[in-house]
């Protein structure tokens, strides 16, 4: 299991660059003009440089008010902020209109999105660098595993190939895994555990169930195999609800038949699409909710291989009539491990849901299990196929989701290559497009938030001195990864990193399996090693940041170590901004999840009783609190608190811990920490270091998207994070002067950390 945190859901689509407004180009050339002018009335007039800094230090002895900022990057900064806002709002009463007003009327989801936001700009913007360095002639000497890319990119963008292969290697591969090469009217009497098992091998797809290798949640000083439920293919939350998301079961229902009609024309599509909504709504049933899995109830199973191929850990009788033995034997093939039937330990997460799986694989006709099985790697390698594959695919997004435009394939294709060679166009990327500078600021940055969250944890009036130490201690320990790993410039480090990755130039499909089957042998025989605890886990190619609990690490890799969150010219808006999101990863070392887990990853009991109980009631008002809050657009839908508490708890937290670690800069640094910006003399720092948070977070979404995050995602909609987070800060209330029971300033609080 990863205990992964990311501040933001990644799209599912990428994005094209947009150029600026035309309100805030003309805002920026006109700040520039301003500037620009001062100079030359300046050596008009013949001051001399001496003559200059004598008047600079006097008009600051004697003007004891922050200075603005004039340089380029706070030019930029001073434009994109004046054109977001709307200052026809009132900033007390709904604050992320007032600062996010402009940027949503002048920044609708453009076609090929679903959501519009900073942070999507900026993976747009990382995207079409990607697409450039990838398309750039062959320089001298570039690292093996560079090249890897640029073939594998070449290839991905040739679909003129795909399109002559037509779907012969979908047909190959699923013959070659034991299933029929067209869909099937008759049951052929394939095993699930042979087909399964094969798939998680050879192609990383988990069917039915997870297989993998991890870090043993309770020792992270080993590898475990670690067991767990999967979903059936489509949100779960939809198939439990089928009179609430009619509309989106009608379209997936559409999108089965669809390409089942292009892969065999004279299959029954209808019937075919019915057996996989069936047996997937099924499977839903099954399977352990969200809320429980999150809860602290929910646990974990150890077992040796014979207990689990025996099922003597209390289940069903239907357990022994499935050959497990041979699916973990499917699973790990080829690889130099052979489990040890007495002494291999497998992690089991989800056991009720495996013991129901054995009973419903036993109660279900054996056609519609293989439909299933059939269906689940047909989809997924389809669209490496054909374009109309690809086409259904895009219909599907448009009446779901709301995708109005097709994805280009040169930005689909340099995705591809970045889910696949990250690391080594991460090697390209950061020669060309990160200052070394950034990161040494960045890590000072973390630092005064580490501080921060120190001297708030010991202010803490609900916790007592043991549990006060032992957070304080993984407060501590935690590990920061910035920017990129050191060994990634070293071409030999690189190579090495990918020798066993081939790309067949010329061939997608053969190449796609090749890297599967390459990647999942690496994961699989890292069972007998030893954990890296210096892993990195994300490339420096990535636009989001991550607190990993069993590493107790944050990572905030160079991809988002750029305007509008990191690079403003000012500190009130770097802290406000990048600040706030490092405070938000450190956060989630103590949210509900986080907390769980010791200085050295370990899940384990180290907290109070005493201190839980009032952990727990901290915790239900910020759950209460965003229960209560809903979107214009589905009026009849809420966010769900429980399943988003742990961001909400890292967004608060983040956002306090910021705001501590910007003051311990101004102390430290003087005057450096109050500038201001030209053109908004009006806004102090501290309102800037708010204006700077919230603006990270002004965005667009289509409703079909909206639906889903609000469904089951992990996160609150933007603005939700903006007026949730500041609406429990006495500090900014107190910035903007706003009332006492004024929306953004109620009496009542939830604060944890």
């Amino acid at each position: 299991m990863k205990m992964k945190y990311k501040v933001r859901d990644s799209d599912a689509e990428s994005h094209h660059s947009t150029v600026m407004d035309k309100s805030r180009a003309k805002l920026e050339e006109k700040l520039t003009r301003t500037l620009r002018c001062s100079s030359v009335v300046i050596i008009a007039l013949g001051v001399s440089l001496a003559a200059l800094a004598l008047y600079t230090v006097v008009l600051v002895a004697t003007d004891s008010g922050p200075r603005p900022c004039v340089s380029e990057d706070c030019v930029a900064t001073a434009s994109r902020i004046l054109s977001s806002l709307n200052r026809d709002v009132d900033p007390c009463q709904d604050f992320y209109e007032f600062a996010c007003g402009g940027w949503v009327k002048r920044n609708p989801v453009p076609d090929w999105a679903t959501s519009w936001d900073q942070l999507a700009r900026l993976r747009e913007a990382l995207v079409s660098d990607l697409r450039e360095l990838l398309e750039q002639p062959d320089e001298e000497g570039l690292p093996k595993s560079v090249m890897k890319a640029k073939a594998l990119y070449r290839t991905c963008v040739d679909t003129d190939k795909l399109e002559a292969e037509g779907i012969k290697p979908i047909q190959r591969l699923l013959t070659s895994l034991g299933l029929p090469p067209r869909p099937a009217n008759e049951s052929i009497g394939a095993a699930w555990e042979a087909v399964s098992g094969a798939a998680r091998r050879r192609l990383g797809l988990s069917v039915l169930l997870s297989v993998q290798v991890a870090e043993d949640v309770r020792n992270t000083s080993r590898n475990r195999v670690v067991m767990e439920q999967v979903p059936p293919g489509f949100s779960e939350r939809y198939l439990l609800q089928p009179k609430q998301f009619a509309h989106e079961l009608e379209q997936y229902h559409k999108y089965i038949r669809s390409m089942i009609e292009i892969a065999d024309p004279e299959a029954n599509a209808t019937d075919f699409a019915d057996s996989i909504i069936e047996f997937s709504k099924s499977l839903a049933k099954i399977m352990t909710p969200v809320e429980v899995r999150r809860s602290g109830t929910h646990l974990f199973h150890e077992v040796s291989v014979t207990q689990l191929i025996e099922g003597s850990s209390g289940g069903p009788a239907e357990w022994k009539d499935h050959d497990w033995s041979g699916y973990l034997q499917q699973v790990f093939k080829d690889t130099n491990v052979t489990l040890a039937p007495d002494t291999d330990r497998v992690i089991v997460m989800d056991l009720p849901y495996l013991q129901k799986l054995a009973v419903l694989l036993n109660n279900t006709d054996e056609l519609k299990i293989e439909r299933f099985l059939w269906w689940s790697v047909f989809s997924t390698v389809a669209p490496m196929t054909l374009s109309s594959f690809r086409d259904l695919g895009f219909e599907f997004s448009r009446a779901v989701f709301g995708l109005q435009q097709r994805t280009p394939r040169w930005k689909s294709c340099t995705a591809n290559v970045n889910a696949n060679f990250g690391v080594a166009l991460s090697y390209l990327y950061v020669r060309r497009h990160f200052n070394q500078t950034s990161r040494e600021k960045a890590i000072e940055m973390i630092e005064d938030v580490r501080e921060a969250f120190t001297t708030a944890v010991r202010q803490l009036d609900w916790m007592d001195e043991g549990t006060r130490l032992k957070t304080l201690n993984k407060l501590k320990a935690i590990r920061n990864f910035v920017g990129f790993p050191s060994w990634l410039l070293t071409p030999e480090e690189l190579d090495k990193h990918y020798k066993h990755a081939d790309v067949i130039e010329g061939s997608l499909f053969d190449t796609y399996l090749k890297l599967s089957y390459a990647a999942v042998k690496k994961s699989l025989e890292s069972l007998r090693e030893k954990p890296d605890r210096n892993r990195w886990v994300a490339t420096a190619t990535t636009v989001n940041a991550f607190y990993s609990a069993t590493l107790n690490s944050v990572t905030f890799p160079a991809g988002i170590l750029k305007p509008p969150f990191y690079g403003n010219g000012i500190e009130a808006i770097n802290y406000g901004s990048i600040g706030a999101i490092m405070g938000h990863e450190v956060t989630h070392g103590f949210d509900d999840q986080g907390r769980r887990y010791d200085e050295e990853g370990n899940l384990k009991q180290w907290w109070s009783a005493a201190t839980l109980e009032h952990y727990h009631g901290k915790v239900q008002c910020i759950i209460d609190q965003y229960n209560q809050y809903h979107m214009a657009q589905l009026p009849n839908y809420t966010v769900h608190g429980f399943n988003t508490q742990g961001e909400n708890i890292a967004d608060n937290g983040g956002l306090r811990a910021a705001l501590r670690a910007y003051n311990l800069f101004t102390k430290r640094h003087g005057d450096a920490g109050r500038v201001t910006l030209p053109g908004l003399p009006q806004y102090e720092p501290k309102q800037l270091f708010y204006l700077g948070f919230a603006q990270i977070w002004c965005g667009n979404t289509t409703v079909g998207a909206l639906k889903s995050k609000l469904v089951e995602g992990v996160h609150s909609p933007n603005k939700v994070r903006v007026i949730g987070t500041l609406s429990n800060s006495k500090d900014f209330a107190d910035a903007w002067k706003c009332p006492s029971g004024s929306p953004m300033n109620p009496e009542h609080k939830c604060i944890l950390w």
